[in-house]
């Protein structure tokens, strides 16, 4: 009875499969038939010529260049141990590591395998000659990114890597696939989709196995589009090469139309290491180290902005309408009491009328004209030469900075806003932190009547202009703009000036220094101003970390102007 009950059980399954089998014939047999052969069809995508960075005279400076890659084609390899083990001396590989980028890099058949990119001509030839003996290695000749510079504008320009899980969820929607390579930082990201072309491709058939039949059809990739800079190379080389050694930034615009002609971040990074990969020592520095050389200080730093603030200090106290003119003087004795302490000047200066403060950068002077314009209308005024936002510039990650006001005191830190606070506000201490590139453009608008220009490294996509939002008028007096402009060569012109140095036969700087306290650490010097005079055309920044002294700030801003107008940069 239990043999006969198993005999009916195994015939039910049998019926039950037979039935199965027939559905998937008979019934879906056409919808099968018609998935196999579409099955038979691939695409195997090619890489289009990724678009030039050039300089605002058309000089290079990111190319692509030609690169012999070895790889190994799967659907044509056969002997894997053999094969590796003779790749391996040839490209001074072990053949452990061989394996394993062949494993990180396989997709399909018939898609090759990048073993070992950028290959000495000598070994592509060595390669070709022992196609015999390495069946499935193959030579192709592909282009690399390439920054010719080194260092020279990394800042500005990024640099190119793989696509990374985030990119790929943000951008997929946009034609990103896995292990693309896409623009981080500066240009390379922030104009990667013009730069980056159209892809190409070979449709082929395979058989079930997945090995290639035949071509079916090609199309071409496009190229990307070039894209000229307003950056000066020649410039900014000079301006990299001083910054050497040291923490810090310079930034150089056109005062007028906000044109960027330096941008310059130290320490800078070689963008290379991160096309070629195969220095993981530099990499690992780049990445890790506390001197943060992928940080760009220009755009992305915020520092207290010590006496250059005076400028604003100075403007508010004209527009407060308490009396404030060219004539109003106060008496340094190298400190001054304010509520239960005394607040110090870093020297004693005596009697100082208006252009004599902000010559010898008096913070007695100021302590008196900040209190007499009150923080709100300092905070206020603050804002109206773009300061606590971003200046609008078209690179990647620009930090906003800080200007504080009574309400912000309150609501954060709980306490009533006191003299001692109005005090330090005023000489561009306490609370208070800017960007390089927002003191320039501060220094612009009062150089050029009242305009904050909108600054920007992009001049010209694939040949056509780029358009600029029109710069915003700064709501300060004419007349208020004019004094201030006008006391700022006071610190170049006189001799006891806290930026005499700068004193340049023909260029008639303008400026104001600045050295900004930091907590357990030297001072950062700073300069900023503009030039000339008669017509402002330039507007500058230079920040140095931890010197001590806004001294050597000038000596360097000296040391730049004064090499480029031996090569007729400025004229």
């Amino acid at each position: 009875m239990r043999t006969r009950i198993y005999g009916i059980t195994l015939l039910v399954c049998f019926f039950l499969l037979l039935c199965g089998l027939l559905v998937v014939q008979l019934i879906g047999g056409g919808r099968y038939y018609e998935l196999s052969l579409r099955n038979t069809i691939r695409l195997i995508p090619e890489e289009p010529y990724r678009g030039r960075i050039l300089d605002r005279h058309q000089q290079v400076i990111v190319d692509n260049v030609l690169s012999f890659d070895a790889v190994i084609m799967p659907q044509e390899l056969k002997d894997k141990n053999d094969v590796f083990s003779r790749l391996a001396p040839i490209l001074s590989l072990d053949p452990s590591e061989i394996e394993e980028r062949y494993a990180r890099g396989y997709l399909n058949p018939f898609t090759p395998v990048v073993i070992a990119e950028g290959i000495p001509k000598s070994t592509a030839i060595m390669l070709e000659e022992k196609k015999l003996d390495l069946r499935g290695v193959a030579v192709e000749l592909n282009s690399r990114r390439h920054y010719p510079f080194g260092t020279t504008a990394a800042h500005v320009l990024g640099y190119l890597g793989e696509i990374d899980k985030s990119r790929i969820t943000r951008l997929k929607d946009y034609g990103y696939d896995i292990k693309d390579n896409v623009g981080y930082s500066g240009v390379e990201e922030r104009l990667d989709i013009y730069m980056r072309g159209q892809k190409g491709g070979r449709q082929i058939e395979v058989d079930n196995r997945g090995r290639q039949v035949r071509l079916l059809g090609y199309k071409p990739p496009v190229a990307g589009e070039d894209v000229t800079l307003t950056i000066d190379l020649e410039l900014q080389q000079i301006a990299d090469n001083l910054l050497q050694g040291k923490k810090g930034a310079v930034i150089v615009m056109d005062a007028q139309t906000g044109e960027v002609l330096v941008l310059s971040s130290a320490p800078a990074f070689d963008p290379n290491v991160f096309v070629d990969r195969s220095d993981r020592r530099a990499m690992n520095y780049y990445l890790t180290s506390d001197d943060a050389p992928l940080f760009n200080r220009v755009t992305s730093g915020q520092f207290p902005p010590g006496s250059i603030f005076k400028v604003v200090t100075a403007s508010a106290a004209l527009q407060a309408d308490k009396g404030v003119s060219l004539v109003t003087a106060y008496v340094c004795q190298g400190q001054m009491r304010i509520g239960n302490r005394f607040f110090k000047c870093w020297s004693t200066h005596g009697a100082q009328d208006f252009n004599a403060a902000i010559a010898h950068s008096c913070d007695v002077y100021f302590y008196q004209l900040g209190l007499l314009a009150g923080p709100d209308l300092l905070s206020h005024t603050a804002q109206e030469f773009g300061l606590s936002q971003p200046t609008g510039i078209d690179l990647t990650h620009e930090a906003s900075g800080f200007i504080p006001s009574r309400l912000w005191k309150r609501l954060t830190k709980f306490e009533g806003w006191y003299d001692g606070d109005t005090a330090n506000f005023s000489i561009g201490q306490g609370f208070v932190l800017t960007t390089p590139l927002q003191l320039a453009r501060m220094m612009a608008a009062v150089g050029n009547g009242g305009y904050l220009p909108v600054p920007h490294v992009t001049k010209a996509v694939a040949g056509r202009e780029v358009s600029v939002a029109a710069p915003k008028p700064v709501r300060i007096s004419p007349e208020y703009l004019d004094m201030v402009r006008k006391a700022l060569r006071y610190p170049v012109s006189l001799e006891s000036g806290t930026a005499h140095v700068l004193e340049i036969p023909g260029l008639e700087i303008c400026a104001k220094t600045g050295t900004a306290q930091v907590y357990g650490k030297e001072s950062h010097g700073w300069v900023a101003g503009f030039f000339p005079l008669s017509r402002p055309r330039y507007a500058f920044c230079v920040l140095l970390e931890n010197v001590g002294s806004s001294h050597y700030a000038c000596v360097l801003a000296r040391d730049l102007f004064e090499e480029a107008q031996k090569r007729g940069k400025l004229s």
